[in-house]
């Protein structure tokens, strides 16, 4: 189960079910729905409706993966001959992209409400990689308590 604040956890539920719905009603098969609605690989960095920046990913290929290792197909024709024979198996998908570690520099806040500490790392195809982090602070003295 995935808990959180801020009601992430029932818009995801809410946009899963959409999904579901809509691929019913066209007759597509979920999975290949939302393959078709992920952000393309060459699209990277991606700057969403919210203004949000999305640096990387390949969403189709973790989702094919996925379906690979627990035998989607596999799964679907046992669902379908479980249905013929009156019998109901239900196969679940769902995708889900979060920010996480949002703290209290502009470049890690969400919705400017100043959360927690929070790192970010970036490996670039150079293979160099980058950090950024940010620290509350929360009493004067900064030091790990070991070292007081």
């Amino acid at each position: 189960a995935y808990r959180c604040s801020f009601r992430v956890t029932e818009a995801s539920y809410m946009i899963e079910r959409a999904m579901d719905t809509l691929a019913h009603n066209l007759g597509k098969d979920p999975a290949d729905l939302r393959m078709q609605n992920f952000i393309k690989p060459d699209a990277f960095p991606y700057r969403s409706a919210l203004d949000w920046t999305f640096d990387s990913g390949n969403y189709e290929a973790a989702l094919q993966l996925a379906m690979k290792n627990v035998d989607y197909e596999g799964l679907r024709r046992e669902q379908a001959e479980k249905r013929a024979r009156g019998e109901l198996k239900g196969i679940g998908i769902s995708s889900f992209t979060e920010i996480v570690g949002a703290g209290p520099g502009k470049h890690f806040d969400i919705a400017g409400i100043q959360m927690f500490d929070s790192c970010e790392i970036r490996v670039h195809p150079t293979g160099k990689a980058s950090r950024v982090s940010a620290c509350r602070r929360r009493a004067r003295d900064t030091r790990p308590p070991s070292r007081r």
